[in-house]
């Protein structure tokens, strides 16, 4: 969904400008209003939606995937339950996990959390500075349209991205660690105990109060935004037809 399909707001209101202007355009306006007219009559996806179709298209057709998991979302998938239970604490239910996948002719996916016609997804921050301690509004625009296709799925009318800051489990520790002693260039003899209990202090955070490691970003239903996912989608398809 990043980038802009036809004109920009700003591209808008120039071509709204241009046609209520009462003086003659200059040659350089008569230029650039043509070009915002094809703009608007001819819209083409961004780039960076044309590589992701190529890479899919790849995938598909000579059976190779883009790595896509690295230590980020092996631990966001081994911690998942206990974000569940932290939600659980701050919202003072019992909450369970989703198992149910969803879909439709545009969008497919399995939310983490469905509770009371409020969708829930939760997001495990890898380190202490990757939680989100200040930011009022949702960090990750991406996050805003993935729970609008929760949203269209699911019925729900509303939804949240919750962000935790959860304790790395002790085998993913010990791989970061091995990663740093190799990379270190020292010896054995360096790295000692004391040198893994200074490190691995960055990967435990159960010394900060859990109302602390917690934060929800409420998202409200836009049927406009889905509306506009669904032409992206299709935009898309057209656009994997060209590559066959």
């Amino acid at each position: 969904m990043a980038g802009d399909v036809g004109l920009t707001t700003a591209q808008e209101q120039t071509l709204k400008e241009y046609s209520e202007r009462t003086k003659p355009l200059t040659d350089n306006m008569i230029i650039e209003r043509a070009k915002l007219i094809s703009k608007r009559d001819n819209p083409q996806l961004p780039q960076g939606a044309k590589t992701y179709c190529e890479n899919w298209f790849i995938t598909q057709k000579y059976g190779r995937k883009k790595e896509w998991y690295n230590r980020y979302v092996e631990k966001g998938l081994a911690v998942e339950h206990l974000g569940i239970q932290m939600l659980s604490d701050m919202q003072g239910i019992e909450l369970v996990k989703n198992e149910e996948f969803f879909q439709n002719e545009f969008i497919q996916g399995s939310p983490d959390v469905i509770h009371n016609g409020i969708v829930f997804d939760i997001k495990s921050a890898w380190d202490i500075f990757t939680f989100p301690f200040f930011e009022k509004e949702l960090p990750n625009p991406d996050y805003y349209y993935q729970l609008q296709c929760y949203m269209a799925l699911t019925g729900c009318e509303n939804a949240s991205i919750v962000y935790c800051l959860i304790d790395t489990p002790k085998p993913i520790i010990q791989q970061e660690l091995k990663k740093l002693y190799f990379q270190s260039g020292g010896t054995v003899e360096q790295w000692t105990p004391d040198t893994y209990k200074e490190l691995e202090v960055n990967y435990r955070f159960d010394d900060i109060p859990e109302s602390e490691r917690i934060k929800e970003y409420p998202v409200e239903k836009n049927v406009a935004v889905i509306a506009k996912i669904g032409e992206r989608v299709k935009m898309c398809r057209a656009y994997i037809e060209t590559l066959k």
